[in-house]
């Protein structure tokens, strides 16, 4: 009786297996054509594009990394190529290819964990959530984008202080004539830089406290064209050691990152992840402990609409 059941337990773990490969392989080509970080390395290098990752592009990513990395175990490069298209296709991705992967582009914590926990089948893809506000934000403009990706990254100081929020996005016009997007930022936000996609234009405050800024976009999209964006917040010294941080969308956002990142000096002793339903609401309507990683607290969605989310924690 021992045996069939051996049998039986040693194809549910190559089927298990296969299934981590196939879908880490595929996170993987999402990112590299979602994240603009990402796409831009190889596009630079690809020769045609289509919308699908090209593997020859990939390849010359690695061999820039290679050199400048100075990797002495990277094989030939027809191997190389191989072992490229057999991660990308979800054939064959060994967690040594992965690591390639991550290195040769730089990638963040955030989307190196959500790769690695995948391929090691340790999590399951996070639902989305959607429709929890009570009640109808008054926007600066009616929005008229969609946000397709969405990574933001904020910078905390050794004595607690909030230092920078960092975010990278790309956006799709909803309709034609698409000219600006508005950033929605903290009142103690001292300086903000938009480092690719547009300049900064007219600043607002509505919805009863809200404070947001206009990303003039460097050319106008019609219907469906889509755009990158890239900007840094920079925070007023001598704030007290805020405990929260949130982001809202009212309109669906796709592929959003949440990453906070606290100095080794100074990190909370608890965290939770959560789900407000008001911007300025003082309890969260949902929320699940989170633990740190390397100093860094960090969460993914596949999507989020109509919701405030994002992390609470104790010093």
């Amino acid at each position: 009786m021992s045996t069939p059941k051996n049998h039986a337990s040693q194809g549910e773990t190559a089927t298990s297996t296969k299934q981590r490969v196939r879908d880490t392989s595929r996170l993987l080509n999402q990112l590299l054509t979602s994240r603009p970080a990402y796409s831009e390395q190889w596009l630079r290098h690809a020769k045609r594009t289509g919308g699908h990752v090209n593997q020859s592009a990939i390849a010359k990513v690695f061999d820039v990394y290679m050199f400048d990395s100075g990797e002495g175990d990277f094989p030939s490069s027809r191997v190389l190529k191989d072992r490229i298209s057999r991660a990308l296709s979800g054939a064959v991705l060994t967690p040594q290819t992965l690591n390639w992967f991550i290195e040769a582009f730089d990638m963040p914590e955030s989307d190196a964990v959500r790769l690695r926990e995948t391929l090691n089948g340790r999590t399951l893809l996070a639902p989305g959530i959607s429709h929890t506000l009570r009640t109808q934000t008054e926007l600066a403009h009616p929005q008229r984008h969609r946000t397709i990706s969405l990574m933001e990254r904020y910078v905390f100081g050794p004595a607690g202080n909030l230092r920078t929020r960092h975010t990278r996005q790309m956006i799709r016009a909803a309709e034609d004539g698409v000219e600006s997007y508005i950033f929605n930022h903290e009142p103690e936000v001292q300086a903000i830089d938009v480092l690719q996609g547009g300049r900064l234009g007219r600043r607002f405050e509505y919805g009863k406290g809200l404070k947001g800024v206009e990303i003039v976009l460097e050319t106008p999209l019609n219907a469906s064209q889509v755009t990158a964006l890239e900007y840094d917040a920079t925070f007023r010294d001598g704030l007290t050691s805020p405990t929260q941080v949130r982001r809202a969308a009212y309109a669906r956002a796709e592929q959003f990152s949440l990453t906070v990142q606290f100095s080794e000096l100074c990190k909370p002793r608890e965290a939770w992840w959560c789900v407000w339903d008001d911007h300025f609401a003082r309890r969260p309507l949902e929320e699940q402990p989170v633990n740190l990683r390397q100093n860094s607290l960090v969460h993914f969605l596949p999507y989020f609409e109509q919701a405030v989310v994002g992390f609470r924690w104790g010093w």
